[in-house]
């Protein structure tokens, strides 16, 4: 009894942390939403209201959103939180807090299951304190909300190993991760191609049940592939290394080398050692590669990661030794289970390995495989130490392990909600907040408002939508509202109602031609003359301005006042 007890001690403090490290500051920190982040939310709001998305949909499968086709799962779960806690950033990143809790939880279970209740332990807490799992959980995101998903239907398919009518409701829970994270599409065939090998002798002798099970997963996701636009194809043609903007310049570059080649070889020759195919594989290699490079894990991370975590490590250092001692048990004790979770890991990159060389959403697939890696190079550790008959060697041992364990967490922690709460806080669209509830107070004082992307390029209507809690019924008529999609897919809205969002201000010629109308203009302070006093400035948590609103009769006085000619500007 005390041992089970001991267990359960440990894992609610694990849990506890897990929720403290989540939850503290949740709408505050990371400052701001990312755009994505504001087009759940109010995609939730127009269903919570109105039963239809932005678009209009009823209850879609396939939502819109701005042109990527998101999964839906997180948008649907997200509108409880808003009926409960109201459209605000805490309400939109509470379902991913609080899944990113729940993993902690499943990841104690799956590694009991898989070894015993120590690595179960230490997986767990691995993840608790993980500033990747941490950093992930802290905003609106899908792989978050994937991950959790896919932990559970795991733990459920080692239980049909024994008790096979588990095998369904784990199959109906694979099914959902693919209604949650598009990157999963690939991942999970291979997880069952791997499952299925491994597991064979128990395949085989309950075959008619794993068919059955096959049918059921194939008749759940037919919604999901009804339309042409699903949610994977679309996102691999706008980020995939076929189609993406540095592909187009890898490209570039091997045709350049194809005609410097023709220039001295014939054809043939040239386009044998310049191709596509030899160009397209090498380049996922260096992708699939980067994935386990320690200064990914464990260095400088990846610039992706700005918007959850500064630049810093996915992990923490003393993951390294951590991950080699773990490697090292599974080969040394040739732990089949341990083996599995090693192909895994393995695997989990090759998503993401399509599309770039680490992006922290895609590549979080690796996540729970390489911490329970690390758990059981912390198992190890502890008993390599635990084996002298010195008393004082094994405490001094476990104080400094706890030490360098406290005082790394520690570091990130104040690191992450002093200085990544400011100094970051341009990734996560920090300022949008104060502008657009600013822009609402000012609509009936002007005929237009422009606002330019210029340096700052996001979907900015979403915001004038989310902080202002625009009528959802309104925005899917499209009264008042116009929008264009671009080649690659993408939707950009163009004006609600008298709020123009523009690539670039309209020139003072233009204006000054026209002058039947008043206009107000918002942009980034350079593209506006030093000396002209704005009505209004939004400034970053440093104080830097991000955006200043300029009266358009303002700044055409000041250009005549200069002597400037306006045709010019």
């Amino acid at each position: 009894m005390k041992k089970i007890f001991n267990w359960r001690l440990s894992l609610i403090f694990i849990i506890l942390l897990a929720a403290f490290l989540r939850f503290y500051m949740l709408g505050s920190i990371p400052s701001g939403l990312t755009n994505d982040e504001a087009g759940v939310g109010w995609d939730a709001y127009s269903i919570l209201l109105t039963g239809r998305d932005q678009w209009n949909q009823f209850l879609p499968l396939h939502f819109i959103a701005f042109g990527d086709y998101p999964a839906p799962l997180l948008r649907y779960l997200t509108v409880p939180s808003i009926l409960f806690f109201g459209l605000n950033s805490f309400s939109v990143r509470f379902p991913s807090a609080l899944f990113g809790v729940i993993s902690v939880l499943l990841l104690f279970f799956l590694g009991k299951k898989l070894f015993n209740e120590k690595i179960g332990l230490f997986a767990s807490f691995l993840l608790a304190i993980s500033p990747w799992a941490i950093g992930l959980s802290r905003v609106t995101i899908e792989p978050n909300i994937a991950i959790t998903i896919f932990l559970f239907s795991f733990f459920i398919y080692l239980h049909s190993l024994k008790k096979i009518n588990y095998l369904y409701i784990s199959v109906l829970l694979f099914a959902l991760v693919l209604y949650t994270y598009s990157a999963y599409v690939l991942f999970l065939p291979l997880v069952a191609v791997l499952l299925l090998f491994w597991n064979k002798k128990i395949v085989f002798k309950n075959y008619k049940q794993y068919l059955i099970a096959f049918i059921l997963f194939v008749i759940v996701l037919i919604p999901n592939f009804l339309t042409k636009d699903t949610t994977a194809g679309v996102r691999f043609t706008q980020v995939g290394i076929i189609n993406n903007v540095n592909s187009i310049g890898l490209i570039n570059t091997l045709n350049d080398e194809r005609g410097a080649c023709q220039k001295t070889y014939i054809s043939l020759i040239c386009k044998i050692a310049d191709n596509k195919v030899f160009l397209f594989t090498s380049t996922f290699a260096k992708n699939y590669t980067a994935h386990f490079n320690i200064n990914f894990l464990y260095n400088n991370g990846t610039e992706t990661q700005y918007s959850i975590l500064p630049q810093r490590g996915l992990d923490y250092v003393f993951g390294v030794l951590l991950l080699i001692l773990g490697l090292f048990r599974i080969l040394k004790y040739r732990d089949k289970n341990g083996f599995l979770i090693i192909l895994l890991l393995l695997i989990a990159p090759i998503p993401d390995s399509l599309t770039g060389a680490g992006h922290y959403g895609r590549a979080s697939i690796m996540i729970p495989f390489l911490l329970i890696i690390e758990g059981i190079g912390l198992f190890y550790l502890i008993e390599l130490i635990s084996r002298p008959d010195y008393k004082y060697l094994k405490k001094l041992s476990y104080i400094f392990i706890s030490f360098i364990v406290f005082f790394s967490v520690f570091i990130f922690w104040i690191n992450y909600t002093t200085y990544f709460k400011n100094y970051y806080s341009l990734y996560s669209q920090y300022g949008y907040e104060d502008l657009m509830k600013t822009v609402f107070s000012q609509r009936n004082k002007y005929d237009r408002i422009y606002i330019s992307r210029h340096l700052n390029d996001t979907k900015q209507y979403v915001y004038y939508l989310f902080y202002n809690k625009y009528s959802p019924s309104n925005f899917q008529k499209k009264v008042n509202v116009s929008f264009h999609e671009a080649s690659d897919g993408w939707i950009s809205v163009d004006k609600i109602d008298n709020i123009y969002f523009v690539q670039n201000l309209p020139t003072i010629s233009t204006f000054s031609a026209q002058m039947n109308y008043t206009a107000l203009f918002i942009s980034n302070p350079v593209d506006f003359p030093k000396t002209l006093k704005p009505l209004f400035t939004i400034k970053d948590k440093l104080g830097n301005i991000l955006f200043e609103g300029i009266n358009a009769s303002d700044l055409l006085k000041y250009y005549k006042e200069q002597r400037i000619n306006v045709s010019s500007t």
